[in-house]
């Protein structure tokens, strides 16, 4: 366009004013400059018709964009744990375009990008799940917990306190124990920190002089997370988060139970995460594993004293038809 214009400039000026009307190339040249600008112009708006309907197409997938990115800079983050835990972006981007894959298609994009998200992180989690110590695959799974729910993403509400005092577990040690009979001092420091909390204000107290011997009780059961706690404080049944915070107060030895059962009822399929491979057997997981490889991505088995997957390896490689 702009060298027609250019074109159509040097022939006004150069075309002799006496004849102008008559000469057929200035006149076919402001046609043809008229008619490309007129296409110009068309092409534009279509051009940016199509931007805004990509815009909008765009902001509607972001919620997927934004849980890959939750994702990758969480599992990057699990060599503090381990130094042998490391991904890298090539590997994330190629499970992430597995789980593309294999999402569930659906002309509505909002059950389209639900399908990915569940998708993307199911196939991400287990990727790396299997990969981790099992010690560390509570860790993990608790982590990604906490993730999500510090982004709003779960029906819970997030409570920074609530979520520091579950990690750090703070006591306060400058004052005697009353309860010295059946409580430890350790969880008696720890209620007097706990009181601090929102919510809490009346725990101590409830304790030691309202409904001791019923605490008692509670504190002794087999399994307290599952057992309502004394006076009004059954309340928290309905508030699993907070009732974690007096397990890991008074019982902490049942942490790592009250921890996979919240997480079982609080994370949408939330016990396809905590039973990861739990009901599958090694050839099971094996197989799974091998279709997430190629020839450039090869399996690695890191092994225990007494374990051996040779059978296994050999019984899958008849199958495939690839060992005879």
């Amino acid at each position: 366009l702009a060298q027609l214009e250019d074109d159509l400039l040097a022939q006004l000026a150069q075309a002799d004013p006496a004849t102008i009307l008559d000469n057929v190339a200035l006149i076919k040249g402001l046609e043809v400059t008229k008619e490309t600008a007129t296409e110009i112009n068309k092409q534009v708006a279509e051009a940016l018709k199509t931007e805004e309907e990509i815009n909008r197409s765009r902001e509607e997938y972001r919620p997927v964009a934004a849980e890959g990115s939750m994702l990758f800079f969480l599992i990057i983050q699990l060599w503090i744990i381990e130094h042998m835990y490391q991904y890298s972006l090539d590997s994330f981007v190629t499970f992430l375009g597995k789980a593309i894959e294999k999402a569930k298609q659906s002309d509505d994009i909002k059950e389209r990008s639900a399908n990915l998200i569940a998708m993307i992180r199911m196939t991400i989690f287990r990727w790396v799940n299997r990969g981790l110590f099992e010690r560390h695959k509570l860790t993990f799974c608790a982590l990604l917990t906490f993730s999500l729910l510090q982004l709003g993403k779960l029906e819970e509400e997030y409570s920074f306190a609530y979520y520091n005092f579950l990690l750090r577990g703070p006591t306060r040690t400058d004052v005697e124990n009353p309860l010295s009979d059946w409580l430890p001092n350790q969880a008696w420091f720890g209620v007097q920190k706990l009181v601090e909390l929102e919510g809490f204000e009346m725990f101590a107290q409830n304790m030691e002089k309202d409904a001791a011997p019923r605490f008692k009780e509670w504190f002794n059961e087999l399994s307290p997370e599952e057992a309502k706690l004394p006076l009004d404080w059954k309340r928290l049944d309905n508030h699993p988060l907070q009732k974690m915070l007096v397990i890991r107060v008074l019982r902490p030895d049942r942490m790592t139970i009250t921890m996979a059962s919240w997480i079982r009822s609080v994370l949408p399929n939330g016990r396809d995460y905590i039973d990861c491979d739990g009901s599958s057997s090694f050839f099971e997981v094996l197989t799974s594993s091998y279709d997430d490889s190629s020839a450039v991505t090869p399996i690695f088995f890191i092994l225990s004293p007494g374990a051996d997957p040779v059978q296994e390896v050999e019984k899958l490689g008849k199958r495939l038809g690839q060992l005879q």
